[in-house]
């Protein structure tokens, strides 16, 4: 289930599952139908817990949600990203990827200045990363 309460309620009651659980509700956003809205709300909050998460195992399966919410259900537009991009430094370069590609998903101009430090990463993905995410914020479809 897609749902703030449910999401709330797994932190609350943290379990030995729980990166199992989180795995779930990454599948629910792949492959299933939910409620627009219950997504965005889903995906606002599950980027709170996800910013603030110190286990890395759990926060890098937030971050699977938060990238499934965005290419899956397309909700990247209708989430405020910038508390993301507040904390780039700070993130380890497997969850920074998925960070620059959210962010990049977004459209929003407002971060190109954010994302291009990466593209002088010492680390080659993170520079790959960064410049696909460049290319997606200026990527405008032409219309025929």
């Amino acid at each position: 289930m897609i749902d703030v309460t449910y999401l709330k309620g797994l932190f609350l009651n943290r379990r030995e599952d729980l990166q199992l659980r989180l795995g779930d509700m990454g599948d629910l956003l792949e492959y299933g139908n939910p409620n627009r809205n219950d997504v965005i709300a889903f995906t606002e909050y599950a980027l709170e817990i996800a910013i603030a998460e110190e286990d890395f195992g759990v926060k890098e399966s937030l971050f699977y949600l938060l990238m499934n919410a965005v290419t899956f259900q397309g909700v990247a537009r209708n989430v405020e990203w910038e508390p993301l991009a507040d904390v780039l430094p700070t993130l380890d370069e497997a969850i920074l990827d998925y960070a620059l590609t959210i962010l990049g998903c977004s459209k929003n101009r407002k971060f190109i200045k954010v994302i291009e430090p990466y593209l002088h990463s010492p680390t080659e993905n993170i520079r790959q990363v960064a410049a696909e995410a460049l290319e997606e914020i200026n990527y405008i479809v032409e219309e025929c």
